[in-house]
């Protein structure tokens, strides 16, 4: 999670370092080349096993080992009570419609393009074309 806060600062100094990329082809080449450059650098800096930056992590994150065993079990059957909660509401809600209004269905859609997105990625959602879909949904009502 720190990692792609801090990853995503980069396209933010980006922006503003190159404020006028949008105007000029060359500019806008130097941008992407200045977030590429962040990115290796700050996933270099990730990797290695005694940098300054993986301590800082460990730190923050704290180590596996130092967790207790049932810890470990409730941070780990979090997201999967939440997808078996929502998949159960989602599949009611398909057998029972007549319980739900159309609100309580739209809500209940978001909430599982949340789900979808801690699963497969911000990448399944944005590329299958799924957040369009139901972005022209709600821009229709």
């Amino acid at each position: 999670m720190l990692l792609d806060a801090l990853l995503s600062f980069g396209s933010t100094i980006a922006d503003k370092l190159f404020p006028d990329a949008d105007k000029k082809l060359e500019t806008k080449q130097q941008k992407e080349k200045f977030e590429q450059l962040y990115r290796i650098a700050l996933l270099e800096e990730a990797s290695k096993e005694n940098s300054e930056f993986r301590k800082f992590m460990l730190e923050y994150e704290g180590r596996l080992i130092d967790v207790p065993r049932p810890v470990q079990y409730l941070r780990s059957s979090v997201r999967p009570a939440i997808t078996y909660l929502t998949a159960g509401s989602y599949v009611y809600a398909f057998l029972h419609p007549e319980k739900f209004t159309p609100d309580q269905l739209s809500m209940l859609h978001g909430i599982l393009l949340l789900v979808l997105g801690f699963w497969f990625g911000e990448r399944l959602v944005t590329r299958t074309g799924l957040l369009d879909l139901f972005r022209k949904k709600d821009s229709k009502a």
